[in-house]
């Protein structure tokens, strides 16, 4: 994988009208299918795109980002939206500070291509995940777009 990390000074650029046209939250969540009583973590939860819409859907959600400002941005959305449910954690790209077997289900949108150890991520996230937890995986196709990172930087589905 690489090593290339979104700039938190783009940060602008991760809520929107045209990326919510492009990747629906709401939508999304509605497909994958969640249970009131669900915890989830959002890993690489960046300011909330998916955090916030989520916390309207489950009993808790735990965001993990490695950028404070990205967290700070969260924390401020949550204030003024009065989300009381979500959990805004700071973490090491394999280290989440979050109990053994504890979440229902593992978010993570736009982020794993830019993981540097991905055998200890993965195996970071089967730590947290319940035994029959689900984890869903959002990625940038590896072709050409106006959006996203660099081809170099994305992910094959081989």
């Amino acid at each position: 994988m690489s090593s290339h990390k979104f700039n938190p000074e783009d940060r602008k650029k991760l809520t929107g009208k045209e990326r919510e046209r492009i990747l629906p939250p709401v939508q999304v969540l509605k497909d994958i299918g969640l249970s009131a009583n669900d915890i989830w973590a959002d890993i690489g939860c960046g300011t909330g795109f998916f955090t916030i819409p989520l916390a309207d859907e489950v009993k808790q959600v735990y965001a993990l980002d490695i950028r404070a400002e990205m967290l700070e941005d969260l924390n401020n959305s949550l204030i003024q939206l009065k989300k009381s449910n979500v959990t805004v954690l700071q973490s090491d790209e394999n280290k989440f500070p979050i109990a053994e077997q504890l979440v229902d289900g593992v978010l993570i949108s736009l982020v794993l291509h830019e993981v540097d150890e991905p055998d200890k991520f993965f195996c970071e996230l089967k730590r947290i995940l319940k035994k029959e937890g689900r984890l869903v995986v959002i990625e940038w196709v590896k072709a050409s777009l106006d959006m996203g990172p660099p081809i170099e930087h994305r992910l094959s589905i081989q």
